[in-house]
Parts: structure tokens; sequence; C-alpha cells
């Protein structure tokens, strides 16, 4: 068990230093405590870009739903949305439990939200 625990620990290290510093963001953080202070910035940033893009597509899905009411998508769509969102927190915090009461725990948590959370923003802008 703990050669996997090494081998997710050391991909995800490895595959850091291959990314842009867009992806990964606050590499060049002094220590720790600004590490996880830059990264809380971050995934603050990207929340509020999934919350509006959220609004938008719920927005839009009502609209269609008023024109063709056999379908209701905006219900479907907040159902999918709150599951999402259900599942980001279990998946980063099994992530971060990974550490142990380590102080990579914090950063690992972020940088998984901000993955999840790229690829979800990513998803909801490409809804028109």
């Amino acid at each position: 068990m703990k050669y996997v625990l090494v081998l997710a620990i050391a991909i995800p290290a490895a595959s850091a230093q291959a990314h842009d510093a867009e992806s990964m963001p606050c590499l060049q953080s002094a220590n720790t405590i600004e590490k996880n202070i830059c990264l809380g910035r971050e995934v603050e940033a990207l929340e509020r870009s999934i919350s509006l893009q959220v609004a938008r597509v719920s927005a839009l899905l009502r609209k269609q739903d008023v024109q063709e009411p056999v379908v209701k998508l905006a219900p479907a769509f907040e159902s999918s949305q709150a599951k999402w969102q259900k599942f980001q927190e279990a998946e980063c915090n099994f992530r971060s439990l990974s550490f142990g009461s380590g102080t990579g725990a914090p950063a690992a948590a972020a940088f998984c939200k901000l993955e999840l959370g790229r690829s979800r923003l990513s998803y909801l802008e490409g809804l028109q």
C-alpha cells in the first residue's frame, strides 16, 4: 500500500513539472504557508467562474424548458451540478488524506479542486 501511495504522490509531482505555470499555480511560493494561501486564492477564483457559468447554463436551460415543456433540462442540470460538487469534495478529500496530517494535504486538496474545477468549467463554457 505504501508503494501505491508513493507512486500516487510521485506521478502528480512529475507531471506538475511538465505543466505550464498557469495550470500549476503557486509553484514558486517560498514555503508551504504561502503556497496554501496562493492555492486558496486560485481555488476561490475558479469557484467564482464555475458559479457564473452554472448560473448562465441554468438560465439558458430554464428558457429552453419554457419553450420545450416536455423535457425539463434545468432541474436535471442542477441535480447534476450538485452531484458533481459532492464528487469533487469526496475526491479531493481522499487525495488530501493520502498525505495524512502532513503539510502537503491542503495543497493536494487545492490542486485536486483546480484540476477537477478546470475540467468542469471547460465543460460548462461549452454548453450553449
